[in-house]
């Protein structure tokens, strides 16, 4: 195929030991999966499969069965750009996505551990090391947050430890990881507003790019499907007579201001 990535597994020792070697397809796969997800919003539903495996320093070629070459681009930029210092998260890599990628810091630990893992694709090539966390941490210290709201389709939700939801932000257009309280009437609130536009009222964290990284300390979630009962105006109709006449006046009047100079 076309499009692909290829991870070369270096050990530490002689030889890679099994439980290396499944804890470094467990690794690929997540992080695979959670960029797929920021390009495509399909949350594990495209198919990823091992088109080559060699044994000599193992290496693995992963392919998606469908010739897109989004992820394979976005994957390859952005491990190059952190390997090599940026402050700033590359496109497509959220939060969640550099969590993923600061947790391959424990395949250099314990005594089945790697020496680094070369990541080559479309003729280039990185290598991930032991200071991985460290490089991913330079990003996720860097920012600045506010208090403020996110508006967004609420889409997923992960009960597993901290509470999470995610919302696919209006702006950015990307998922952003929102925390809740681990109690039951606010699991139900998050459940009641599955796959409907909210507003996420909170500490909003951004990214030293100004991209929304996360919500923490929610305050609230207001729904905000447009209702039913409001009154639409036909295409050419004009809802109040009082603008046509005269809109000057008419927002003197709305403000509390009269028409004296």
């Amino acid at each position: 195929m076309k499009h692909s990535l290829t991870f070369t597994i270096h050990p530490d020792t002689e030889n890679v030991s099994v439980r290396l070697f499944l804890k470094t397809i467990e690794d690929i796969d997540r992080l695979i999966r959670d960029v797929d997800y920021v390009i495509t919003r399909e949350k594990g539903t495209r198919r990823w499969i091992i088109s080559e495996l060699h044994s000599s320093n193992p290496t693995i070629t992963i392919s998606p069965l469908l010739e897109e070459p989004a992820t394979v681009e976005a994957i390859i930029n952005g491990v190059q750009e952190i390997t090599a210092g940026t402050v700033e998260p590359p496109t497509h890599f959220t939060e969640q996505v550099l969590d993923d990628l600061k947790r391959m810091r424990r395949l250099f630990r314990g005594r089945d551990r790697a020496r680094r893992l070369v990541l080559s694709s479309m003729g280039k090539e990185t290598a991930i090391e032991s200071d991985i966390d460290e490089k991913t941490d330079r990003i996720l210290k860097e920012g600045y947050w506010n208090l403020g709201s996110l508006e967004g389709s609420l889409e997923a939700l992960n009960l597993h430890g901290q509470p999470t939801f995610t919302i696919w932000e209006r702006v950015s257009k990307a998922p952003v990881r929102c925390y809740f309280p681990k109690e039951s009437t606010w699991t139900e609130r998050v459940k009641n507003h599955l796959e409907k536009p909210v507003l996420v009222i909170g500490k909003v964290n951004y990214f030293l790019n100004g991209s929304p990284r996360s919500v923490t300390n929610i305050e609230n979630i207001e729904d905000m499907t447009p209702s039913g009962d409001l009154p639409k105006a036909t295409f050419g109709s004009i809802p109040n007579i009082e603008v046509a006449k005269d809109p000057v006046a008419f927002l003197q009047k709305v403000r509390g201001e009269d028409n004296r100079s």
